[in-house]
């Protein structure tokens, strides 16, 4: 009987530990692109690759091509 409580307890403070993350993600904004980071995690090989950008916000010699 103690065991069981034991691990009701344990699964009782999980929970609540992950509700906590949660929330706090939510708060803090962490979860805003959820999507991206799912596709960089899960399937990085098959993610489309990020536009290169100039550092200095220029645009690159392709984008200037069509002008």
């Amino acid at each position: 009987m103690s065991v069981a409580l034991a691990l009701f307890a344990a699964g009782i403070a999980m929970g609540l530990a992950g509700a906590c993350i949660w929330a706090w993600g939510v708060h803090t904004g962490q979860f805003r692109d959820l999507e991206h980071t799912k596709q960089q995690l899960f399937w990085p090989d098959l993610a489309p690759e990020p536009p290169a950008e100039d550092p200095r916000g220029e645009a690159s010699p392709k984008d200037r091509e069509g002008r």
